[in-house]
C-alpha cells in the first residue's frame, strides 16, 4: 500500500511532512502582527498630535513669525525694505485702525498689509512697533486726526510728532468691475509703508506756508499731506500778516478774489529774497473764472498766464472710465522727464479735471503737463448755441507749467496749476501718479530728498497661500524628517520581526 494512503491504527491521518504552521500558530501570529500594526498607528497619531500642539504653542508665543509660500512672494519683504527697517533708529509705530482679526479678514490684501507691517517690525530690532486700535472701542484715538477723517481701513505710520495716514487708495490699486463695484487688483502696501516710515523719520524740515486769503476750497488734505511728508505747515493772511523769511514754499490755493497791490508786493519781496532768490510758490487756481489783475501781473513776471477758459479732452482714451464729461477725469501727458524719476511706470498719468488752460507768455515758461492732440478750451463766456467743440480743438493744452526769475546762479520758481483738484484727496490719493509726481516736484524745488523706495505692485492670485513660520517649520519637519523617520522605523520593525519569526 502506498505510504500516502496508509491509515494509522488510531484512525488519524499522519502529520504533514512540510513546514506549514498549524492553524493555531497562524492565528497567534496574525494577532501579534495586528497588535503591532495598531501600536505603530497609535504611535504615529500620538506623535503627530504632540508635534501640532508644540507648533500651536510656538505660534501663540511667537505670533510675529511668518513665512511666505506664494509663488509671487506677495507676503515677503524686498531686500530694500529689510534694509530700511534695519536702519530705523527712532521709535516708529504702524497703527491699524481695526482689531487684527477684523482687519485681516476684510480681504487677502489687508492680510498681506498686516504681514508686511509685522515683518518690517521684526527686521527693525524693536524700533518699529505694530499696533491694532479698534476705533469703535477707542474713539479718542482719532482726536489728533481731525483733518484726516479717519477710516477703520486706514493705516497710520508715526514717529514722534510726525504722522502719515495711508488710506486704501494709497495702499491698493482698484479696478472697476461695474459702475457700482470696485475691487482690489494689486497692492502698493509695502512701498507706501516703506516711504511713510522714511518720511516720518526724516529730520529735514521744510517750511511751507498756505495763504488763507480768499480760498474757495478746503485745503486741509493738502496741509495734512505736506505735514506727513516732513513739511512744517502754517497759515498766514497777507491782508495783515507777513511771510516768514525762513519759508521755503508758499501756496496760493483756489483764490476767488484778487489780492491787493500790497499783498502782491509782499509776494514779490519774498520771491526775490534780497536778490538771493531760492524760493518756491505753488499757485493752484480755482476752477471757476475770476478777475485777478494783480495776481495776473505777478504771474506775468514768470511768463505765466491763466486763461479765462476751461480745457476739454475729446480723446476718450485719455479720460478716466468714470468721467461723465469731457472736462473731468482727464489724464495728462508728461511734457518732459522733469520730476518723473520716481515714476516706475511712465504710462501711468497724472489725473486732473475742470482746469483752466495755462499759457506761456512768449514761450519762456516750461510746460509740465499737457493734454492730447484732441484737446481744446472752452471760454467761460461762450455762447453755448454758437460754440462748436470740434472747431475749438487746439491740441496739447497745458494745465501745469513753471516759470522762474533770478540769475544764472540762483532763481525762484512759480508753479502754476490750472486747477486745485490734483492736490485734493480724490485726485492726489487716486491710483494715478499724482502723489508721486507732485510730491517729487515740490521736493525737488524746495531742495528736499526726492529719493523714494519703489516696490513692484504685488498681486495675490487665487492659488497663492500664506502661512505663519511655525506652521511652515512644522510641515517641513513632518514631511522631511518625522514621516521618513516613522516609515524607516516601521520598516525596521517589520524586518526584525520577520527575521526572528
Amino acid at each position: 500500500m502506498d505510504e500516502k494512503e496508509r491509515i494509522l491504527d488510531n484512525g488519524q491521518t499522519p502529520e504533514p511532512s512540510g513546514k506549514e504552521p498549524a492553524p493555531k500558530k497562524k492565528a497567534s501570529r496574525r494577532r501579534k502582527h495586528g497588535l503591532i500594526s495598531l501600536l505603530v498607528t497609535v504611535f504615529v497619531v500620538v506623535a503627530i498630535v504632540i508635534v501640532n500642539v508644540i507648533a500651536v504653542t510656538l505660534n501663540q508665543k511667537f505670533s510675529g513669525l511668518t513665512a511666505d509660500l506664494t509663488g509671487l512672494k506677495s507676503f515677503q519683504l524686498t531686500e530694500q525694505s529689510k534694509k530700511l527697517a534695519e536702519s530705523v533708529s527712532k521709535k516708529t509705530q504702524i497703527s491699524f485702525l481695526s482689531d487684527k482679526n477684523t482687519y485681516v479678514q476684510m480681504d487677502a490684501y489687508c492680510k498681506q498689509t498686516s504681514i508686511i507691517a509685522e515683518e518690517l517690525a521684526r527686521c527693525s530690532d524693536g524700533m518699529i512697533e505694530v499696533q491694532y486700535v479698534d476705533l469703535v472701542r477707542n474713539p479718542t484715538f482719532a482726536e489728533g486726526y481731525s483733518d484726516s477723517n479717519l477710516s477703520t481701513t486706514d493705516v497710520i505710520v508715526s514717529c514722534g510728532d510726525k504722522k502719515k495716514v495711508l488710506t486704501t487708495s494709497d495702499l491698493f490699486n482698484f479696478e472697476s468691475f461695474s459702475e457700482d463695484y470696485r475691487y482690489i487688483a494689486s497692492s502698493n502696501a509695502e512701498q507706501e509703508i516703506d516711504n511713510a516710515i522714511a518720511a516720518v523719520n526724516n529730520e529735514q524740515v521744510t517750511n511751507a506756508v498756505i495763504i488763507k486769503d480768499y480760498c474757495s476750497e478746503d485745503y486741509s488734505y493738502l496741509k495734512t499731506t505736506l505735514s506727513s511728508n516732513g513739511y512744517s505747515v502754517s497759515e498766514v493772511s497777507l491782508v495783515n500778516g507777513e511771510l516768514p523769511v525762513d519759508t521755503d514754499l508758499v501756496i496760493i490755493y483756489a483764490p476767488t478774489r484778487d489780492y491787493s497791490e500790497e499783498a502782491v508786493q509782499k509776494l514779490n519781496t519774498f520771491m526775490k529774497n534780497d536778490g538771493t532768490y531760492g524760493k518756491t510758490l505753488l499757485y493752484a487756481a480755482d476752477s471757476m473764472d475770476a478777475q485777478t489783475p494783480h495776481l495776473d501781473a505777478f504771474l506775468a513776471q514768470y511768463d505765466l498766464e491763466l486763461a479765462h477758459a476751461i480745457v476739454f479732452e475729446t480723446d476718450t482714451t485719455q479720460l478716466d472710465s468714470r468721467s461723465q464729461n469731457y472736462y473731468d477725469g482727464i489724464l495728462c501727458q508728461y511734457y518732459s522727464d522733469l520730476y518723473t524719476d520716481n515714476i516706475t511706470d511712465k504710462s501711468l498719468p497724472v489725473i486732473t479735471g475742470f482746469s483752466r488752460s495755462v499759457y506761456r507768455l512768449e514761450g519762456k515758461a516750461q510746460p509740465l503737463l499737457s493734454l492730447s492732440e484732441r484737446s481744446g478750451e472752452c471760454p467761460y463766456d461762450v455762447d453755448d448755441e454758437k460754440w462748436n467743440m470740434e472747431e475749438a480743438i487746439t491740441g496739447k493744452e497745458c494745465v501745469l507749467a513753471q516759470g522762474t526769475i533770478g540769475n544764472d546762479k540762483t532763481h525762484s520758481t512759480v508753479v502754476l496749476s490750472g486747477t486745485y483738484l490734483p492736490f485734493t484727496q480724490t485726485y492726489y490719493g487716486s491710483a494715478y501718479a499724482n502723489q508721486t509726481y507732485l510730491s517729487t516736484m515740490l521736493a525737488t524745488l524746495t531742495g528736499r530728498d526726492t529719493s523714494q523706495i519703489t516696490v513692484a505692485k504685488k498681486v495675490i492670485t487665487e492659488f497663492d497661500i500664506n502661512i505663519d513660520r511655525s506652521t511652515a517649520l512644522t510641515l517641513g519637519f513632518i514631511v522631511y524628517g518625522f514621516v521618513p523617520l516613522l516609515i524607516f522605523g516601521a520598516g525596521l520593525t517589520v524586518y526584525l520581526m520577520r527575521r526572528h519569526k
